[in-house]
């Protein structure tokens, strides 16, 4: 297991090869938590919140049209402009 030493302003440098594996770059921000005797540092990316697919549902409202006439001419250009 990689060590590190802690620095005068209680500065530490990580190894490079979990600053290459946890894809951290300069001026990252990282979470810090200590707990039981374990510091933990989190990169932004595994803090972020995990979106349910549930919150994309209705994104494309309106995007082919506003009511279903519309959405049905939409896919008939769509489909007539097709290759035959």
């Amino acid at each position: 297991m990689p060590q590190v030493r802690v620095r005068e302003k209680h500065q530490v440098t990580l190894p490079m090869a979990i600053v290459r594996g946890a894809n951290i770059h300069e001026n990252d921000l990282l979470e810090v938590s200590y707990k039981n005797g374990v510091i933990t540092l989190t990169t932004q990316q595994a803090a972020a919140p995990k979106r349910s697919l549930m919150d994309f549902v209705g994104i494309t409202q309106g995007l082919y049209g506003k009511n279903a006439k519309q959405v049905a001419q939409y896919l008939d250009d769509e489909r007539n402009s097709w290759e035959r």
